[in-house]
């Protein structure tokens, strides 16, 4: 393992699909899996908000990924995970960094991310980085498609027609 410093960060590519769903799968329900991390999904993605999305590696292992997203008004985190023997380490830290500096160079003015409050170290680390919780609001939602957000459940396990090549998919929604 190497130092958090020598670790690889870089932009995401269609390639690490299998590896970074492996990594959101072990890090259990701290990263539900919906039908927006499907590989047809998160192509859409990397067309919409280019280098947004990062992964840090090990020599050729991806041990930890941050997703971004920028909508011209706020910019939103998304799966930040690292691989447990990787944690505690910094490679959070880093990937949290990186990402928030590449939202600020796009125009972004506030960071917005989602923690399940049965995840008290997720709370602690994004706490320790200048995150808070928003008092006096209560986070809504609405699938616009059916399915489009099922509620978490199943270990956040993908079904199994999702492919995890990456370059393929089922006809199935």
């Amino acid at each position: 393992m190497r130092p958090v410093n020598e670790l690889l960060l870089r932009d995401f590519c269609m390639d690490d699909y299998a590896a970074v769903l492996e990594l959101w799968r072990a890090v259990g329900t701290g990263v539900p899996l919906r039908p927006s991390d499907r590989p047809d999904a998160i192509r859409l993605k990397l067309t919409r908000d280019p280098g947004l999305f990062l992964v840090a590696c090990d020599g050729a292992a991806i041990v930890g990924s941050a997703m971004g997203g920028w909508d011209g008004r706020r910019a939103y985190l998304y799966h930040l995970a690292v691989r447990s023997d990787h944690r505690r380490q910094g490679v959070a830290t880093r990937l949290l960094v990186e990402v928030e500096s590449r939202m600020r160079a796009k125009g972004a003015l506030k960071v917005k991310c989602q923690v399940f409050k049965n995840n008290p170290a997720a709370l602690a680390f994004f706490h320790a980085h200048g995150y808070e919780i928003e008092l006096g609001l209560d986070p809504l939602g609405k699938e616009l498609v059916p399915g489009g957000a099922p509620p978490v459940g199943a270990g956040g396990r993908p079904p199994a027609e999702w492919s995890e090549r990456g370059g393929e998919q089922s006809a199935q929604p």
